[in-house]
């Protein structure tokens, strides 16, 4: 194991977290709604309560987090679909602020044409850069997440070969138009091995040519940055063109635009840890953001299985 990887996993998980908790407020509003509100969203803010969610004080993240914690604790070597329920259930059971309130437990707990489950990508994305699992064998461990739906899988395949890829390189080297070149090459890998939607790439290829477009507009192509897998993981990726290399400003230009932003700063978050480290991440929103230490927690006990060949 490299230090290079430890670190870039670590800042994965962490610019997630941290990303959450600066989306958090701005969840399901618009952008009109959220200047009404907050003005603007620069850092931590408390998020009101509105129909379906409840407050949560600033500087703490939600439910992507809680997967997250729940997929880390479920690995060895990959996640287990039942200890990861296990875990979930037991998160929404502790802190139920963090979901919605019309949040169901459903089995599969995989949400319908939604992203929290996203997670399950991370720990695998590290364990294959590191050669401890194959390609073949992350292809087996996905059909067995069933029933499960084939937007779900091609996610998750597309999400962690781009933090494959990213762990790999230095931020000076990226070229975010290669970037754009992977992303269509990893999804078409994803319809071969989960083969049955063409969503995500549709999608992508609508939102490509305005890369250089306002993100406004690139929001609003995505549904306002809605739930659906497609539009998030469009959404994220086309943030992270433009914004690469700038973990604050990223944040808060997602934030703003509102929609999922909680989801939309978690996976934009994780995105930026895994190509700039734990470099990139702010010192003051590291100090500021309330569940470190928790999180801290749950990333060593994941490096205690590595280093004892559990993972």
């Amino acid at each position: 194991m490299s230090d290079q990887i430890k670190n870039k996993f670590h800042a994965t998980c962490m610019g997630a977290a941290i990303g959450e908790a600066v989306g958090m407020p701005a969840a399901e509003m618009t952008p009109e709604q959220i200047s009404e509100t907050f003005g603007r969203i620069d850092g931590f803010r408390d998020r009101p309560e509105a129909d379906d969610l409840s407050p949560v004080d600033a500087g703490h993240s939600v439910r992507q987090t809680e997967a997250m914690l729940s997929v880390l604790k479920a690995s060895g070597p990959l996640p287990d679909l039942q200890e990861f329920a296990f875990n979930v259930k037991q998160a929404l059971n502790t802190h139920p602020e963090k979901w919605p309130k019309s949040t169901t437990f459903a089995w599969p707990p995989f949400p319908d044409g939604g992203h929290y489950t996203f997670s399950f990508a991370i720990p695998a994305s590290r364990l294959l850069h590191e050669g401890r699992v194959t390609v073949d064998e992350v292809i087996d461990w996905m059909h067995t997440l069933t029933p499960s739906s084939v937007v779900w899988q091609q996610s998750i395949w597309l999400y962690m070969r781009l933090l494959d890829d990213l762990y790999g390189l230095e931020p000076a080297d990226f070229d975010p138009d290669n970037f754009l070149v992977k992303a269509t090459k990893y999804i078409r890998e994803a319809e071969g091995h989960f083969p049955g939607d063409y969503k995500i790439r549709r999608r992508m290829q609508v939102t490509e040519p305005m890369m250089d477009e306002p993100l406004e507009r690139i929001a609003q192509s995505c549904g306002g940055v809605s739930k659906l897998a497609e539009d998030m993981i469009t959404f994220v990726g086309a943030v992270f063109y433009r914004h690469h290399n700038d973990y604050k400003t990223a944040l808060t230009e997602a934030a703003n635009l509102g929609g999922e932003s909680e989801a939309s700063g978690f996976y934009l978050g994780s995105l930026l840890g895994a190509l700039g480290g734990k470099e990139i991440l702010p010192d003051d929103w590291k100090q500021g953001y309330a569940e470190r230490e928790r999180v801290e927690t749950v990333l060593n006990a994941f490096e205690e299985k590595i280093e004892a060949g559990a993972l």
